[in-house]
C-alpha cells in the first residue's frame, strides 16, 4: 500500500523585491520508494524516501541537501524523520540561488480502488 504526502514548496528570492512563489504537490509512494527533487545547482537528487511505515506515522529519509527546521526527538542523525500524520515537517535548502523550504505533511495509506474486470 502507498503512503500519501502533500509537499508545499516555497521559493524565496534572496535579493530586493523578495518575492515567494508557492506550490503544493500531492505524492502516493511505497516503501523504499522516492518521491520530489532538488534540481539546480549541480543537484539533481531525490529528497525523500519512504524506510518503513508503522501505522499513523512513516520514517522517512530526506535528501543531505536539506536541514529540519525546529529539529525534535522525531528526528534521527542519519537525516530520518518519523512522519506522523496530519503534521507538517519543515526542511530547508539554503544552498540555491533561491531559499527553498519543503513542507511535508503524511496524509495517511491509500487503499487501492478495486479493479472492475470485464469492462
Amino acid at each position: 500500500m502507498k503512503s500519501l504526502f502533500e509537499v508545499k514548496t516555497i521559493e524565496s528570492d534572496w535579493k530586493p523585491p523578495f518575492k515567494k512563489n508557492t506550490y503544493t504537490n500531492e505524492f502516493a509512494a511505497d516503501q523504499g520508494e522516492a518521491f520530489d527533487r532538488i534540481t539546480g545547482n549541480g543537484n539533481d537528487e531525490p529528497i525523500f524516501e519512504i524506510l518503513e511505515s508503522a501505522g499513523d506515522r512513516v520514517k522517512v529519509r530526506y535528501s543531505r541537501l536539506f536541514t529540519i527546521k525546529e529539529p525534535d526527538e522525531r528526528c534521527g542523525k542519519d537525516k530520518t524523520v518519523w512522519l506522523i500524520r496530519g503534521m507538517e515537517q519543515p526542511l530547508s535548502y539554503l544552498w540555491g540561488e533561491k531559499g527553498v523550504t519543503k513542507k511535508i505533511t503524511f496524509k495517511g495509506i491509500v487503499t487501492p480502488e478495486p479493479s472492475t474486470q470485464g469492462e
